[in-house]
């Protein structure tokens, strides 16, 4: 079986670094922009089978990114995950409207990263919540 491909886009270094390696810790292939423009070309070139973005980010926030990838064809059904620092009620119900998967808030856990991820890409459903 193939390792599936997410594509990671977040202007804070640290937190792409901290995602990225979870996500390839999980056995993922991980491919990571650091702003909007970069993560619509890298959609493009590399076909992700999930997109994680940040919601506030130059050259296109994770709102415009998702937008764009929804008017590319061989992407348009590609699901997103958006993290957030921002306020959670207006993220949410601007997220899910749009369509995302989920949404997790900053400071987030590892392991609510992978079971998002997970669950978006038809693995598993999420645990419970406790």
């Amino acid at each position: 079986m193939r390792r599936r491909r997410i594509l990671v886009s977040d202007d804070d270094r640290s937190t792409l670094d901290a995602v990225r390696i979870r996500l390839q810790a999980e056995g993922f292939e991980v491919s990571v922009a650091f702003d909007g423009y970069q993560a619509v070309a890298m959609a493009r070139a590399e076909h992700p089978d999930l997109v994680v973005l940040d919601v506030g980010m130059p050259a296109g926030d994770g709102f415009s990114v998702h937008e764009r990838l929804r008017q590319i064809p061989e992407l348009d059904e590609v699901p997103i995950i958006y993290m957030t620092g921002q306020d959670p009620d207006t993220i949410d119900r601007r997220a899910m409207a749009e369509g995302a998967r989920a949404v997790l808030h900053k400071p987030f856990r590892g392991v609510d990263l992978v079971d998002e991820c997970r669950a978006a890409l038809g693995f598993w459903t999420r645990r419970p919540a406790i």
